[in-house]
């Protein structure tokens, strides 16, 4: 037995030992005070009074004897010489207070198992014994004392007390054995089943995986951490709601996923689902039904993952494949039309100034001139997406050059009156190493489309600042005009894809091609109405790859856009 457990049932004992000994001295009062008034009570008073201090000394010496055997075996001696003299007071082998030897047995074999219970039964009846054949006077009632039992009935209460003792000590043991056995056994169960519950909350909280499950109608029970840290959802947020509201499917979702499970064990979507903090993520779902071990249906499991990284990164490859089709078709076809189409520039130009046409003939002559120069800068366009010379990084401050760029800005016929830009950063310097000459054409790009999203007027927002975690500088421009849809932010990088009359449908693509050749990534964040969020990230060294060449420029992937 645990030592501990010896202890607390020390305790109990030493609170039983003064609980009975004061019922058997309140009965025993009353009794002989109603049946015998006339014999005297102080050796019950006297024995009273000495148990109370055996208590008190047990008392005491529970602070260095707690759960050791020894204290038991005390104690449990103590008791049986108590109840030996109980009983000559209540009349020796005439007492019918014989029985409560019964308890010190009990208790020793339940404390001490069959051995300790065997010991306590001889003892017992060894005192009882003594008390027998010694023939010792009754305590404080003169009228039988000392009168000698008959041999037969004297051997006849021996053998009885003996038998019994020694029955209750057997039978006491084999149910303390028996719940012994029956405990450490149900503790080691409860162990298993603890470090089991412990174990598959681990697995489940441990998952990068998010885990939802739900009951038959489709309410959240049940939330994991991985699910939490995707979502950004804390578990109280979302307990009790329809898992339709929450992923924002709508209402007939979980009527689908019923048809759609009852044709296969799992249905897998994918869709883009919108954080707390405004983040858009393209997750990955996966829904199964959710059964006890009966096989009963208790509701549903829903198992997703952040494939945002891939759906860019499937969107970038798609992107590269048309992009090097069209890049191998540019520069060729630029070669091609650029000399025709000077000799046809060069040649109205020619007969405009020699014949001095008048009326209709010179309109149609400045159509061909204007759309040849428009043509020009179209050609002009491709050359630099196709081949866009010599890469040439140097350690640059990009704040400074951005400030420059923004002084030309604040001058150009993009600029209207209603437009308003803002920085983000200190003014402290963000160096990095950068072709100078492509982040100037990156900056223009960019912030010249924003001010045309807004024609209206708007804020222009601009933040530069490093990530040391990464070694990355991230620029970010935001304006708040009409913003996009998800059609036009798939195809926002694409060649010949423009949003606005004047362009020539490449500048964004140019973009991307500039920022690849830093080794950079470029994301777009966009809805109807809402704005525009372009983020650039770029290293803040170049690594020899980097300046090799377009063949081993680094891999750019641009969250929802590419």
């Amino acid at each position: 037995m645990d030592r501990s457990e010896t202890e607390r049932q020390l305790r109990w004992l030493m609170i039983l030992r003064v609980v009975t000994v004061t019922a058997l001295l309140i009965s025993a009062f009353a009794i002989e005070l109603l049946l015998r008034p006339g014999e005297t009570l102080r050796p019950l008073f006297l024995l009273t009074a000495v148990v109370y201090g055996m208590v008190l000394v047990y008392a005491a010496l529970d602070r260095w004897l707690a759960g050791r055997r020894s204290f038991v075996h005390l104690q449990l001696f103590g008791d049986a010489v108590s109840l030996t003299a109980f009983v000559q007071i209540t009349g020796g082998l005439d007492s019918p207070m014989s029985f409560l030897y019964v308890l010190p047995v009990s208790v020793a074999s339940l404390m001490l198992y069959r051995r300790g219970g065997l010991l306590f039964a001889g003892i017992c009846w060894l005192l009882y014994a003594a008390l027998v054949v010694l023939r010792i006077p009754r305590l404080g009632f003169a009228a039988s004392a000392g009168v000698a039992p008959e041999p037969g009935r004297a051997g006849y209460f021996l053998v009885a007390h003996l038998v019994a003792f020694v029955a209750v000590a057997l039978l006491a043991s084999y149910l303390a054995e028996r719940l012994r056995s029956q405990g450490d056994e149900l503790a080691e169960r409860r162990g298993t089943v603890a470090r089991l519950q412990a174990l598959n909350e681990n697995i489940i909280e441990s998952i990068n995986s998010g885990l939802v499950t739900t009951d038959l109608e489709g309410r959240v029970n049940f939330m994991n951490r991985g699910a939490a840290d995707i979502t950004g959802f804390d578990a109280s947020a979302i307990l009790g709601r329809p898992v339709d509201d929450w992923i924002g499917t709508g209402p007939g979702f979980l009527q689908e996923i019923l048809v759609r499970l009852s044709e296969k064990r799992r249905h897998r979507f994918e869709r883009w689902f919108e954080t707390p903090a405004g983040r858009h993520l393209f997750l990955g779902f996966a829904v199964s039904n959710l059964h006890d071990r009966a096989g009963n249906p208790l509701g549903y499991i829903f198992i997703f993952q952040d494939l945002t990284e891939i759906q860019a990164l499937e969107q970038e490859v798609r992107l590269k494949e048309r992009m090097a089709a069209l890049g191998e078709m540019a520069a060729g076809m630029a070669h091609e039309l650029r000399n025709p189409l000077a000799a046809v520039s060069g040649a109205v130009q020619y007969l405009k100034g020699s014949l001095r046409p008048e009326g209709e003939t010179l309109e149609l002559m400045d159509i061909i001139l204007r759309e040849s120069q428009r043509l020009d800068r179209t050609i002009g366009d491709f050359l630099t997406f196709a081949r866009p010379g010599t890469f040439a990084p140097e350690r640059c401050d990009l704040v400074k050059l951005l400030e420059d760029q923004l002084k030309l800005l604040r001058r150009s016929r993009e600029f209207r009156p209603g437009h308003r830009i803002e920085t983000r950063w200190n003014g402290a310097a963000v160096c990095c190493d950068a072709d100078p000459d492509r982040m100037k054409q990156i900056f223009w790009n960019l912030a010249t489309n924003a001010l045309k999203a807004m024609p209206g007027g708007g804020t222009l927002s601009l933040d530069l600042k490093t990530r040391e975690e990464d070694r990355h500088v991230e620029i970010v421009f935001q304006d708040d005009g009409v913003g996009m849809d998800e059609k036009e932010v798939d195809s926002y990088f694409q060649p010949f894809h423009g949003r606005f009359e004047e362009g020539t449908g490449l500048g964004a693509a140019i973009v991307y091609r500039l920022v690849q050749e830093h080794g950079g990534r470029i994301s777009l964040e966009s809805r109807p109405g809402s704005g525009t969020t372009v983020r650039i990230r770029i290293p803040l060294e170049t690594s020899a790859r980097s300046a090799a060449g377009p063949a081993s420029r680094g891999t750019v992937a641009g969250g929802a856009a590419l």
